[in-house]
């Protein structure tokens, strides 16, 4: 089977294709409103690989980016005599797919029984096949659950593992927004943290190394064109001049916005930008001092003095600071 495009529901669908494509071949109900900046969109569906189906649901960034994956709520199957719940996904999809790469089993907690009280909540069987870039699994219920379309008693589900190919409509754009925003920077302040910043990246667990983009520098600049709008990787010849742990404000006369800077990320922003002061109070964990500018969060130890000081900073600019607290949890 060809995985860079198949059909969905006897309509096209290649990888590649963003959320705003596919409004022009499935409706438009039932978009995820929530406040996460990745988004979704889930649709009645017949099935997928030759099971039926009564959902599915794409998942990615946002609407104008490309979708990363795909996922179908299975109908219940019958079990035949000695068979196992997962047993008739799996005699047809190894039918498609042969043999998976790897199995997860998670039975049941000892006394509990398949689709009794609570069952369902746990994901008590999930193969996954890889071909390619593309990843294949199947999560199998313990029980079945009552979702918007019908009963459904497992998940099929694939996705895409190769940011760049997916970013590269995008990353000429990046490039030249990173570049121009890095000029004409002037220094307002700098400010020294206790705690050493990290770069910004996304993990997948699904890889043998969920953290390759913290090693692949073009990896991680597909992931910032991808998933953000304005933050950026900090160029060289700035970040040679910050230590781990230090933090630099600047004005940039080419956009006339601000710009934060680590050594490895950098962000502009105005007053119109989302900026929060949060106080972590001590929980579960020791608490802490973390500071919010748009997609980048700076933290510090408690009573921070430097993100305090940077608070103050801001604020003698006019720039509008929402205080937070929330506990270490």
């Amino acid at each position: 089977m060809n995985w860079k495009e198949f059909k969905i529901d006897n309509k096209p669908f290649k990888w590649g294709q963003t959320f705003n494509d596919l409004f022009d071949l499935f409706e438009r109900d039932n978009l995820n409103k929530t406040i996460s900046s990745w988004k979704l969109h889930k649709v009645k569906s017949n099935g997928f690989l030759g099971l039926e189906a009564v959902s599915c649901e794409f998942y990615g960034p946002a609407y104008d980016k490309p979708i990363s994956s795909i996922s179908f709520e299975l109908k219940p199957i019958q079990t035949g005599w000695l068979q196992k719940p997962h047993s008739p996904y799996m005699e047809q999809l190894e039918s498609i797919l042969g043999m998976p790469n790897g199995t997860h089993k998670n039975p049941l907690p000892k006394g509990k029984k398949y689709n009794e009280g609570y069952s369902s909540r746990y994901v008590t069987y999930a193969p996954h096949w890889w071909f390619g870039d593309f990843r294949i699994g199947l999560s199998v219920y313990g029980g079945i659950r009552n979702e918007e379309y019908g009963e459904t008693a497992a998940l099929l589900y694939i996705g895409w593992y190769n940011e760049i190919e997916m970013a590269k409509p995008y990353l000429s754009a990046f490039y030249n927004k990173e570049t121009e925003f890095a000029k004409g920077l002037t220094v307002i302040a700098n400010f020294e943290l206790e705690y050493s910043q990290t770069k910004t990246f996304r993990r997948h667990y699904e890889l043998a190394d969920a953290s390759i983009a913290n090693k692949d520098d073009d990896i991680r600049a597909a992931q910032l064109a991808l998933y953000y709008k304005d933050l950026f990787r900090t160029p060289k010849a700035i970040s040679n001049e910050i230590s781990p742990n230090q933090v630099s404000l600047m004005y940039s006369d080419h956009t006339k916005k601000y710009v934060l800077a680590t050594k490895f990320d950098f962000i502009l922003f105005d007053n119109a930008s989302t900026i929060e002061f949060i106080k972590v109070l001590p929980a579960k964990g020791f608490g802490g001092t973390e500071f919010r500018i748009g997609e980048i969060t700076l933290k510090d130890q408690p009573n921070s003095k430097a993100l305090t000081d940077l608070k103050a900073k801001l604020e003698t600019l006019e720039l509008p600071v929402k205080l937070l607290e929330y506990q270490d949890d």
